[in-house]
């Protein structure tokens, strides 16, 4: 049987949000001001509609079923969804055109973002820009719930947790290429030449296991016979590792543009060994039912022209 939905409601999306987050409809009935009772008829007239179970209720509260989780995930999207609804909606009574939200890691940010940016308000002034900056597992997930329009950023997969597949679709942009650094008193900061044996008995500082940049430099070690060496410190912020190189005596594989402006702040050496040419892809991600505007599509344009920008200085935008 099909599910019903002529009786849909947001509410009801936002019941199910709730109980998952606060876990009984107690909670959920002061948050909506709505009493027990009201509530609990809702969920099972939900639960009809769609003809499967979303709860197990009990004397704990209410435990979300797998059939619930499904429902959920489409869900987050279709609030936030509304609420970017409304919100277009009263920038266009102040005469804006519309809202992107971007969602970018902290090197992109620093670099081809606001590139592209400079470009495109030139032909779209009217459009209003939100730049949210965080790690890019954190971004995948606020893209996946509908809350961000697009990220850019260096992309190896993360999923949420409990995502078996991919929604989204990825355009590599460009190559970023990585330098290893260390503090300036390391040892190594004055040896020439590196050795992968040096690199493999150094302390490190490197990116989590499931990071793309980890499992390149780990392919790279074992590429050369080395075995890779175990890191005393994991961080995902370049700015972290940076700091750790040049305080405990560690290595640390950060950007390339990042240890080239920590370098010139006297922070730290980039160790010229048979890394340099190491790198990793810059991406832009986006959901595969994104509802694309023109104004969306001419940011990504502008991306694309910087991207080519950074890989070609020569190369101009049209």
């Amino acid at each position: 049987m099909s599910p019903d939905a002529s009786h849909l409601r947001l509410r009801h999306l936002l019941l199910v949000q709730l109980l998952d987050e606060l876990g009984t409809v107690g909670d959920a009935s002061k948050v909506l001001n709505r009493t027990q009772p009201a509530l609990t008829k809702m969920l099972q007239e939900l639960e009809s509609s769609v003809g499967v179970k979303l709860f197990e209720r009990g004397r704990h509260g209410a435990e979300i079923t797998e059939h619930g989780r499904t429902f959920l995930r489409r869900a987050r999207v279709i609030l936030n969804e509304w609420d970017h609804l409304q919100e277009d909606l009263a920038e266009a009574v102040l005469g804006h055109s519309e809202i992107l939200r971007i969602g970018t890691t902290p090197l992109t940010t620093l670099g081809i973002v606001p590139a592209a940016l400079s470009r495109f308000r030139e032909s779209w002034p009217k459009v209003q820009i939100r730049l949210h900056e965080a790690p890019m597992h954190d971004l995948v997930l606020g893209l996946k719930t509908g809350e961000l329009d697009s990220v850019v950023g260096r992309y190896s997969g993360e999923r949420p947790e409990g995502e078996a597949g991919s929604n989204f679709i990825q355009e590599r942009l460009y190559d970023e290429r990585l330098a290893i650094v260390s503090g300036p008193a390391h040892a190594l900061a004055t040896t020439v030449p590196i050795t992968w044996t040096h690199l493999a008995e150094a302390e490190w500082v490197m990116p989590p296991s499931e990071l793309m940049t980890r499992q390149l430099l780990v392919t790279e070690f074992l590429r050369a016979g080395r075995q890779p060496p175990q890191p005393l410190y994991e961080t995902t912020s370049f700015a972290t590792a940076i700091a750790l190189a040049r305080s405990l005596n560690v290595l640390a594989l950060v950007p390339q543009d990042a240890a080239a402006f920590a370098e010139r702040l006297g922070l730290v050496r980039i160790l010229h060994s048979a890394l340099d040419a190491f790198s990793a892809p810059i991406s832009i991600l986006r959901r595969r039912e994104e509802l694309e505007s023109p104004a969306f599509e001419a940011f990504l344009a502008e991306l694309r022209a910087a991207a080519t920008v950074m890989t070609d200085p020569e190369e101009e935008p049209l």
